[in-house]
């Protein structure tokens, strides 16, 4: 198959997918609402093959979506081994750098919070670490994204 099929059948199952998604949402807003009371709600939960047929086809949409990725990530790892292995590496540093902030804990607790509902301080360590380490990589994303046209001329 050449790359115009190839780009015209994606495009075509990209709507399928959409066009079958947003169906689906769209006859969601026909559910109870939460006020009509907990039996109407939990009969539908239960009962509607719409919300069945939504909660199905978004399991199997994450679930193709997933073994796209990996299918990706061998093909890339078969094909392209150095940027992979580069973006491997990437990801165990910031995985290291997470686990150093769960380690090292916060000051935050759940009083300090003014948490509505508290919750264990595991969550809060947790939750800080994963704060922390995704305001680096955005830090790092900025940086690359200002300092990045300067090395391309440094290095010509």
């Amino acid at each position: 198959m050449d790359a115009k099929k190839l780009n015209m059948a994606m495009t075509g199952l990209k709507f399928l997918v959409a066009i079958i998604g947003v169906g689906l949402s769209i006859f969601l807003f026909n559910a109870p609402n939460v006020t009509a009371g907990t039996e109407e709600v939990e009969t539908y939960r239960d009962g509607s093959a719409v919300f069945s047929s939504a909660i199905w086809f978004t399991m199997i949409t994450l679930i193709a979506l997933v073994a796209f990725v990996i299918i990706f990530f061998l093909v890339q790892l078969a094909t392209n081994t150095k940027k992979t292995v580069i973006s491997i590496v990437g990801i165990l540093i910031f995985a290291i750098f997470y686990v150093i902030m769960n380690a090292a804990g916060t000051a935050d607790t759940t009083d300090s919070l003014l948490l509505k509902n508290p919750v264990e301080q595991s969550v809060v360590t947790t939750t800080s670490a994963g704060i922390y380490t995704i305001l680096v990589g955005l830090g790092a994303g900025i940086l690359v994204i200002l300092i990045g046209p300067f090395l391309g001329r440094f290095r010509k």
